[in-house]
């Protein structure tokens, strides 16, 4: 068997960052996402969206809510409303959070890249071997 017939009948598997998976997570958020503050997903003040677009195709990723001064504002309130539980709390338990966090960035990595090359068209490569672990870092 000649090198030609032996790559002929290679059947390679999906590459580990197929961007199935993220369609799928993509398709099953309908596409549409608002802001998260204060523990639930709001839909935006204005309601005004504005769509995200694969660069490189341009596919439609998602629409996406346009925050206003009322979201700002809602955020804020939020974050300073939850801020003296937060200073209250034993440096173990904060520390824990931010460490679930960082676990949970790490085990979704593989969709955070995807979705991160997707968005804005960078390489996989840098999305899944710099983006992605620093902001983990971060955490940890």
């Amino acid at each position: 068997m000649s090198v030609q017939q032996i790559f002929e009948t290679l059947e390679y598997g999906p590459a580990p960052e197929s961007k199935e998976p993220a369609v799928r997570w993509l398709d099953g958020n309908d596409r549409a996402f608002g802001h998260f503050i204060n523990g639930s997903w709001q839909s935006g003040s204005g309601q005004r969206r504005f769509e995200s677009q694969n660069p490189a195709n341009g596919e439609l990723l998602a629409s996406l809510t346009q925050g206003g001064k009322a979201d700002v504002d809602a955020a804020v309130a939020a974050a300073r409303g939850a801020l003296p539980g937060w200073k209250a709390a034993r440096s173990s338990f904060r520390a824990r959070r931010i460490y679930a966090l960082a676990r949970l960035l790490q085990k979704h990595s593989r969709l955070f890249a995807v979705l991160e090359t997707l968005d804005n068209g960078k390489p996989i490569r840098e999305s899944r071997d710099i983006d992605i672990p620093l902001a983990i870092r971060h955490f940890y």
